[in-house]
């Protein structure tokens, strides 16, 4: 009995992308449940909020990530407790939280807040049908340059995953919702998000069984790093929206829509970008002159490492950081009507 789960952490490898992807299909087969096409014709009424939260998620943030992972080149090592590997692991989970589409959890922060939740179901929709081009691109703008050694990243695995496990699912659990009642629609919903949920906590337990989750590396200055990292998109957001004169239901909706991240998508991405072959296969090979061995330092495995790191910590930020700009939306409710975001 004790050999068992032993044996799944020994072998985690060999189940992560099974776990992430079934975990990504459940998400989505419940997100879809709760959108019709009359959600996605919504974005042409709300065509200058939608173009204005584009521009945040598939420019602005990417930009900042970029500049956040330069001054992460600019610390000495050791410097705040941040390792050589803590380092890159930070900066490549950065970029891949960059790359990434809103998640559903926004739609129901925003509704919280008083929020447009047409605009935010309309953004969350559009952003994930267009991160099946612009996850892969991202991406490769931004981590190619981080990882050192022979590492590139496989864009059209990306865009294979995403549109089988992401893009499918969705329209199937549009087909469901349109096939079904209400009271089967919310049913199917709950038990979806809830397996979806199962999956992610086996994923963290296998993660923190294996080794994968060490916190050492990254010392007080790697989750500071990921916070400002998650204020500065927020507040560019912010300004971008003040800037385009939008009024406070829709720039709410997009503040929350960016900041809250599809991490369970995140989580897939990490196995298209280092399969287990990747890793396993990484001892004997050179990088800069060097031999690697799994007990030497291996910047693809330190890598990977930070990108289970930053997604789970940043998910756990964006939640605070939703909830709170949420919260504070509800109490301006009876303060301001349609006034321009402040």
């Amino acid at each position: 009995m004790i050999d068992q789960p032993l044996s799944f952490f020994a072998n985690f490898g060999q189940y992560e992308r099974i776990l992430s992807a079934t975990m990504v299909t459940f998400s989505m087969l419940g997100m879809g449940a709760t959108l019709t096409v009359r959600d996605f014709a919504n974005t042409l009424a709300a065509w200058r909020g939608l173009a204005v939260g584009l521009i945040a998620q598939l420019i602005l943030v990417p930009i900042w990530a970029g500049l956040t992972m330069f001054a992460i080149s600019l610390f000495p090592e050791g410097f705040g407790g941040l390792s050589m590997a803590g380092a890159i692991g930070i900066a490549t989970g950065i970029a891949l939280i960059a790359a990434m589409p809103g998640g559903s959890l926004s739609n129901l922060l925003t509704f919280i807040g008083n929020g447009n939740v047409a605009l935010s179901v309309s953004l969350t929709a559009i952003t994930t049908l267009i991160c099946l081009f612009a996850t892969p691109i991202v991406l490769a703008a931004l981590v190619n340059v981080q990882v050192p050694g022979e590492f590139s990243i496989d864009k059209l695995q990306i865009m294979l995953d995403i549109g089988l496990f992401l893009i499918v699912p969705l329209l199937v659990g549009m087909v469901i919702r349109r096939l079904t009642h209400s009271k089967q629609q919310i049913r199917f919903t709950k038990v979806m998000v809830r397996a979806s949920l199962a999956m992610l906590a086996l994923i963290i337990i296998g993660s923190l069984g294996a080794g994968r989750l060490q916190f050492g590396p990254y010392g007080w200055l790697g989750p500071a790093i990921v916070a400002v990292f998650g204020l500065g998109a927020l507040l560019l957001t912010r300004l971008c929206a003040f800037a385009c004169g939008m009024v406070e239901r829709d720039a709410l909706a997009i503040v929350i829509e960016v900041v809250v991240k599809n991490g369970l998508l995140a989580l897939l991405v990490v196995t298209s970008m280092f399969p287990n072959e990747m890793l396993s296969g990484g001892e004997g090979q050179e990088i800069n002159g060097q031999a690697v061995t799994h007990q030497a330092f291996n910047p693809i495995i330190a890598a990977r490492d930070g990108c289970i790191f930053v997604v789970l910590f940043f998910s756990g930020f964006a939640l605070i950081a939703g909830s709170s700009a949420s919260l504070r939306g509800r109490k301006r409710r009876g303060r301001q009507v349609e006034a321009p975001f402040p």
